[in-house]
């Protein structure tokens, strides 16, 4: 089938190579009126750039023309529509649809990636001729950056908001090599579909919001929280999942879904709780800077500090809303130098932080320790989990630790004397 692809987000792209790998032709364009080429959206910090391993799989069908690049025209012509527009774009999706719709006398069915809003899906079915077999379907994606690839074609659920049954059914073909490993086909409505991605988000943001309040109330109960969420994981009506304390979550479409949640929320039900847990969430990420501040009274001036991991997440170089901007920000705010390291996101980072006399950056995460009064932990990359204690005791000025998420073993760091503070774990 010939799919065209609009749009520049981490679903499109990955759902584009899937497709592609499938035998699918797909078509990926920006614009209404220009093409532009593999090389242009691959540069520093793109989607591609960011994401590990998915370019080399766009390479590798567009060697195979089963990815294209081509003109526009083209891409309107195609029979199956995505949308991967980025949530602020919906006019550019109601222009793509007023175009193709011009283009069409067949059958067309549009899926709709994008997080608009709720009832944004039944908007743009308005622009559609249901005479001429014209629909659209909302699928809301469930990609984590990092292994979105790896999340597509062996996703465990599958939503489709679409009413119309012949869409339904050529939506249901597109997906079959990747429907081997569901759990649950769920056939609903746009609007149903819409708001069962904000409910979705808005629960995970709710349990990890919840365990960091744990988390700060065990420091000052002086409790272990990893005994307490090892406590809850084991009740089989909570789950392990999303009990992790640390220094706050970050992302940008999380953070913008539970945004659009929370407003939703207040505007129909006067409710106010996902606003507070975001206000509570940014203030979650200054927690690491704050345990330092506490560690010398503040007396922080000119000291030098190691700060291992940048990107908002592991496994990915986007640090978009991620803890260690508010942290390196206020760092520097007060006069402190900082030495940096993180195996994907530094030449990102260091376009916001570019390298000065206060503000260097380290290939090797060890060389970073050097002659430092304390290391901060903020991203649980797997090097950070086990390092070479005995280098990092001889490199640093003062055994300081303070772990913004909890990847080391506290009795281990008391074993070899480092001042220890975790989030919880006091």
């Amino acid at each position: 089938m010939k799919i065209a692809v609009w749009g520049n987000e981490l679903i499109g792209w990955t759902a584009a190579t899937a497709f592609a790998e499938y035998g699918n032709q797909v078509h990926i364009n920006q614009h209404l009126s220009k093409q532009e080429s593999l090389g242009e959206q691959s540069g520093e910090n793109t989607i591609l750039f960011n994401e590990p391993g998915l370019l080399a799989h766009v390479k590798a069908q567009y060697d195979k023309s089963n990815i294209v690049f081509g003109s526009p025209v083209d891409a309107l012509n195609c029979p199956i529509q995505i949308l991967a527009l980025h949530p602020d774009n919906i006019e550019f999706a109601k222009e793509i649809i007023q175009s193709v719709t011009r283009q069409h006398q067949q059958q067309l069915v549009v899926i709709n990636y994008s997080t608009f809003g709720l009832g944004a899906t039944d908007s743009l079915a308005e622009l559609l001729n249901s005479e001429k077999k014209q629909s659209i379907a909302y699928i809301p994606d469930q990609l984590s950056e990092g292994s979105a690839y790896e999340n597509f074609i062996q996703a465990k659920t599958l939503v489709i908001g679409c009413e119309d049954n012949e869409a339904t059914i050529l939506i249901k073909a597109l997906y079959k090599p990747f429907s081997r490993h569901l759990d649950q086909l769920l056939i609903v409505k746009p609007r149903e579909a819409e708001f069962m991605k904000f409910a979705v988000n808005g629960m995970l943001a709710m349990r990890l919001g919840y365990v960091n309040e744990l988390a700060n109330l065990a420091d000052q109960l002086d409790i272990d929280i990893d005994t307490i969420t090892a406590g809850m994981g084991s009740d089989p009506r909570i789950g392990k999942h999303y009990l992790s304390p640390g220094c706050g979550f970050g992302g940008s479409h999380f953070s913008k879904s539970i945004k659009n949640m929370a407003e939703l929320l207040q505007s129909k039900r006067n409710s106010i709780i996902l606003n507070t847990l975001l206000e509570e969430n940014e203030k979650q990420k200054l927690i690491p800077f704050r345990k330092f501040w506490q560690h010398y009274k503040a007396d922080v001036k000119g000291r030098k500090v190691a700060v291992w991991g940048l990107s908002f997440k592991p496994n990915t170089a986007s640090i978009q809303n991620a803890p260690s901007i508010e942290v390196v920000k206020t760092l520097l705010s007060q006069g402190c130098t900082v030495q940096a390291h993180d195996p994907q996101a530094m030449l990102n980072f260091s376009k916001l932080f570019p390298a000065t006399g206060q503000i260097a950056y380290y290939e090797n995460a060890i060389d970073a320790v050097k002659d430092v009064d304390a290391l901060i932990i903020l991203t649980e990359w797997n090097e950070y989990w086990s390092p070479d204690y005995h280098k990092m005791i001889e490199l640093m000025n003062n055994s300081i630790v303070i772990d913004g998420r909890n990847v080391m073993d506290k009795e281990l760091m008391l074993d070899f004397n480092i001042i220890y503070y975790g989030i919880g774990r006091q």
